[in-house]
């Protein structure tokens, strides 16, 4: 029996610019000797829950390759665990990254005869050397950056640009605020989110960026970048609202 796959995608709300994932359904029922969701049956209640829609990049300790699906024993910081997506090439040493999952708990593999006590399930792992930049090697130290946006000429607010997305797309403008998420290296660029502490409708206004620039986590910073809607860049990654190519604004 085929094994039936459901694409599912995360919505975005006004300001919130976070990727959006698609990921298997866990529900999917397949044939014996694949890697299936567990029988609704012997399902235990809380076995289930999303990784979230953070960029991974981890590190492979051991591969195991079934009939359909690629097992793979990761590092990550400190931690170690279990990934799998569909059948690909891999090797034990490589960096690979990966967006998001299901995870599962107690989930019994029959190809293997064995029970992996938490294992992800993804749905791509990406080698890192297939991307500029993304050879898994550290970043430049980052440079104090920290500056007084309320002085930087031009400076549009997020509540203002996510409020109307569309009027902005393809323009190049302004923005400033607090980095509260730094990914660095990914498909060849550093992948920044700030906040500047607006909000719509109560939420913080949070914007994505793209950029060449190595910046620290916590600084407050003024940004310079092309404004794209409905950014897909394959694989998953996809965003409402993102400013790419942005550089520093001093």
């Amino acid at each position: 029996m085929r094994i039936l796959f459901a694409l599912v995608l995360f919505s975005f709300f006004a300001c919130d610019s976070k990727p959006k994932v698609i990921v298997e359904d866990a529900t999917a029922q397949p044939a014996e000797g694949t890697m299936p969701a567990n029988n609704p049956s012997t399902t235990v209640p809380g076995q289930e829950s999303a990784q979230g829609t953070d960029v991974h990049q981890v590190k492979a300790v051991e591969i195991l390759q079934a009939e359909k699906y690629t097992y793979m024993k990761v590092v990550e910081n400190a931690d170690t665990f279990w990934i799998a997506a569909s059948k690909m090439d891999a090797a034990k040493g490589r960096s690979y990254f990966y967006r998001g999952g299901l995870l599962k708990t107690n989930f019994e593999s029959q190809e293997f005869n064995r029970t992996f006590d938490k294992i992800f399930l993804v749905s791509q792992i990406i080698d890192a050397s297939a991307h500029p930049g993304g050879n898994g090697q550290g970043s430049a130290a980052p440079a104090a950056v920290d500056v007084d946006i309320k002085k930087v000429a031009g400076l549009m607010s997020l509540s203002t640009l996510l409020a109307q997305p569309a009027k902005q797309a393809g323009k190049t403008i302004v923005v400033g605020g607090k980095v509260v998420k730094v990914n660095n290296g990914i498909m060849g660029k550093n992948w920044i989110h700030i906040q500047d502490g607006s909000s719509i409708k109560g939420k913080k206004c949070d914007l994505a960026i793209t950029t060449q620039e190595n910046v620290p986590m916590g600084a407050t910073v003024a940004f310079e970048g092309k404004i794209f809607v409905d950014k897909d860049f394959g694989a998953g990654y996809r965003y409402d609202i993102i400013m790419e190519e942005a550089v520093v604004k001093k």
